[in-house]
């Protein structure tokens, strides 16, 4: 019998900041990067699907979840983060970044490629900054402490999420848990807004990579994916049908299909 029972381990980062995994199930590891609205506990429905099969290796991104953090934060910090994940999975792990998390990805990709990479829409800002001029009354709203309140200004501003959308959102389950995470939100579009819009650069990228997109996911996430499967020299597009940004929660038996089928050609 399998045993699925997710397990919370610790690795140091090279800053030294203790960064928090969730580990599940058996067989090849993937390790995850969430989203900037996201930790490791978002991502148990799809590790529980994928349990038989593969080890999941989930992350608390530094300053979510039970994992530590620190005054400088970067681009480089967080890669050197999933890294130390990396080194704890083995050599023929494979990394999933989700959206901001993709970002993180992509960045530690073209310097240690991992066996093969799975990204879910990663906000790749070649159709100009994600946060711009957004971002510092942003952290005003942050700073005023109705969290719910930047989430709302952050869904309309950096998203660019329409208002009925966001309605939706404010009536879902996990809104509450969503806006608690929003003040770490600001650097990390900061983070995507200076990761620049050069695409051409992860044509050197030479490791078989999934690229997944939501049927109703925003209209620039699905371009960027599409140019992004135009320059990697080994990738495969695939979409969810009926879902979004978030298949991982809303379709996790069908995201975990096309994950195991494209684990399955890339072999060990």
């Amino acid at each position: 019998m399998t045993n699925t029972q997710s397990r919370q381990t610790f690795v140091t980062s090279a800053d030294g900041t203790k960064i928090a995994v969730a580990v599940n199930g058996q067989g090849r590891p993937l390790v995850i990067s969430p989203g900037a609205l996201n930790a490791a506990q978002d991502w148990q429905l799809l590790a529980d699907v994928l349990a038989p099969r593969l080890t999941t290796y989930a992350v608390d991104r530094r300053g979510h979840g039970a994992s530590g953090d620190s005054l400088d934060h970067s681009l480089e910090r967080e890669q050197e983060d999933i890294a130390a994940v990396l080194d704890l999975a083995g050599p023929d792990a494979i990394l999933l970044g989700h959206s901001y998390g993709g970002i993180v990805a992509l960045g530690l990709a073209l310097q240690r490629p991992p066996a093969a990479v799975i990204l879910y829409e990663p906000p790749v800002p070649v159709h100009g900054p994600v946060g711009g001029d957004a971002i510092a009354p942003f952290e005003e709203v942050v700073a005023e402490g109705d969290l719910e309140d930047a989430l709302v200004f952050g869904t309309r501003n950096f998203l660019r999420m329409p208002e009925e959308a966001i309605e939706e959102f404010r009536r879902s389950p996990v809104w509450a848990t969503r806006a608690s995470m929003t003040p770490t939100w600001a650097r990390e579009v900061r983070a995507i807004d200076t990761f620049g819009d050069d695409l051409d650069r992860f044509a050197r990228l030479g490791v078989p990579t999934l690229l997944v997109t939501g049927e109703f996911s925003p209209p620039v996430l699905l371009d960027i994916s599409r140019r992004l499967h135009e320059v990697l020299p080994i990738s495969r597009l695939v979409q969810i049908p009926g879902h979004a940004h978030e298949a991982y929660l809303t379709a996790p038996e069908t995201l975990a299909e096309e994950i195991l089928s494209f684990v399955a050609d890339v072999g060990r």
